[in-house]
């Protein structure tokens, strides 16, 4: 059966990501291996397209992070050559981290250290979905999950409206996690032990008022303490 609407949720493709740094606002570019991966993935997305008899969206929604618009771009270009257009929405972002953006996980604890205001955070800080670091802007993941699959909602309502039948979606895995806790497509226990592999899709529909999985595969975790932001 034709699964009707469709959304693919895809992670950006491997970057240029210094160790022990959560991604969050990185501005760096794909490697070699992310190009790859980006051009793989959209393969995924066009063979799921043709056998299901889903026409693609000629927008492709994108956080406005460079290896999500890169990942964005490849895939569009790909699948819908010249016709593709790439959006670019603050809500797709991942989770930030608020004024201590860019710095290493080391340089943020010490920071915590140094200000008598702030107690120390959780040894797993960074896979905790209700945690939120005490600087200004910062989210928890579950902060970032909710505007998210707000997105996804949207887009979704935009599929049957006409748009296309199959809508690409590239952000970046935690806070699409996090956006899949709060559709109901995964449980809190799932949500912490899977990651998302880079620039593979995951398909998701919704039937009945109830959001579901229709294809694709989340990656599980190799370890349960750090979350997609930091380097696997």
């Amino acid at each position: 059966m034709q699964p009707g609407p469709v959304i693919a949720l895809v992670r950006h493709a491997d970057y240029k990501q210094p160790a022990g740094m959560p991604s969050a606002m990185l501005p760096y570019a794909l490697t070699e291996d992310g190009v790859r991966q980006a051009h793989e993935g959209a393969e995924r997305i066009g063979q799921f397209a043709r056998e299901n008899r889903l026409d693609i969206a000629r927008v492709i929604d994108s956080s406005h992070m460079l290896r999500a618009w890169q990942t964005a771009s490849i895939i569009g270009a790909t699948l819908l050559g010249e016709d593709c257009v790439v959006s670019e929405f603050d809500e797709l972002a991942e989770r930030s981290v608020g004024a201590v953006a860019n710095m290493t996980v080391d340089e943020i604890e010490r920071v915590m250290a140094d200000d008598p205001r702030y107690e120390p955070p959780p040894a797993n800080w960074k896979a905790d979905s209700h945690y939120r670091l005490p600087f200004q802007g910062a989210e928890s993941l579950m902060d970032a999950g909710v505007r998210v699959a707000t997105h996804i909602e949207r887009a979704l309502r935009a599929c049957i409206d006409g748009t296309g039948g199959l809508k690409i979606i590239v952000g970046h895995g935690a806070s699409i996690r996090h956006a899949a806790l709060n559709l109901g497509l995964l449980s809190r226990d799932r949500v912490q032990a899977l990651s998302m592999y880079h620039a593979r899709p995951v398909f998701v529909t919704k039937r009945d008022g109830k959001w579901e999985q229709v294809g694709g595969d989340w990656k599980v975790r190799k370890s349960a303490s750090d979350g997609d932001e930091i380097r696997e």
